[in-house]
């Protein structure tokens, strides 16, 4: 009999308990920033922008400096064309078909800095192949997949950071004056050449405001005022949209690392400057199940 209503009384709980079960989407950050390697910009060792009194010579101290920023959801400015930043994820990230990315950026309406996302898996214990994820300016006449910059710092105090690139044409990164810092010129970047995907100019001067307008591009970019994958500060991203260097369909199950490139070679007038595409968050979409 006792061994009976033991069992009725389990049995009876089980059926009167109050917990549900539900499988929920929820956002996680990434773990942390393998590398900060920005280009020059009027940023880049700026106060504005949360750099130390103490200039940052080397790539762990530039790595942890973008890390608190993020932590604290502050802006990482990846400056001119070709600066980027690697963040890495606690655990893969599965590709679902839909939205598994976010790149939190600072953009509004008139001014998209619009940044390319490439993905990674990891292979001993760093990034392998990186993938880029396709975006709507990605068959574009004007987008260059195999373009390159190199950077050369002034020799004179004050000067301006000039450029060239491997079509050859030039130009510089001008001073702002509301950004008196000394240089420019990250310091802890040991190579100023940048390689990777440039996207079409998207700035233009308007007669009637008086300003430059930087437009956004449809989707599939950091930074950019999208009226498809943006929901509030954040642009959405797809694994699924990732292609090998040939333009094809990457197929990839899941991904380890992110990276956020500045897209963009132009500048906006002497009081904006250089389009620079800023990072203030990234993370990923996952499926959880709750007891509640």
């Amino acid at each position: 009999m006792k061994k009976n209503a033991l069992l009725f009384a389990l049995l009876f709980a089980a059926c009167n308990t109050s917990e549900e079960v539900s499988t929920v989407e929820i956002e996680e950050p990434v773990s942390g920033i393998c590398e900060y390697t920005p280009a020059p910009g009027q940023f880049i060792n700026s106060s504005d922008a949360g750099f130390p009194d103490t200039p940052i010579r080397t790539a762990e101290e530039a790595a942890d400096y973008a890390e608190q920023r993020l932590g604290q959801n502050l802006y990482v400015s990846l400056g001119g064309w070709g600066g980027y930043l690697v963040a890495e994820f606690a655990e893969p990230v599965p590709n679902t078909g839909g939205y598994d990315l976010y790149v939190i950026g600072n953009h509004f309406n008139g001014s998209s800095e619009p940044g390319i996302v490439w993905v990674a898996q990891k292979e001993d214990g760093a990034p392998g192949t990186w993938y880029q994820l396709r975006g709507s300016e990605y068959d574009n006449a004007e987008t260059l997949l195999d373009y390159e910059v190199t950077y050369t710092a002034p020799t004179e105090a004050g000067g301006a950071v000039a450029w060239s690139d491997n079509r050859g044409c030039t130009g510089t990164i001008d001073r702002i004056g509301v950004h008196p810092q000394p240089s420019y010129v990250p310091a802890w970047v040991t190579s100023l050449t940048y390689r990777g995907t440039r996207l079409r100019d998207n700035v233009y001067y308007d007669e009637d405001s008086g300003k430059y307008i930087m437009q956004p591009f449809s989707w599939g970019y950091a930074d950019n005022y999208s009226t498809i994958d943006r929901l509030g500060m954040k642009n959405r991203f797809r694994i699924a949209d990732a292609v090998d260097e040939r333009g094809e369909a990457a197929h990839l199950q899941q991904i380890d690392y992110i990276k956020v490139q500045t897209g963009v070679n132009a500048k906006a007038g002497n009081n904006v400057g250089e389009i620079s595409t800023e990072v203030c968050g990234i993370g990923c979409y996952r499926t959880v199940t709750r007891t509640e």
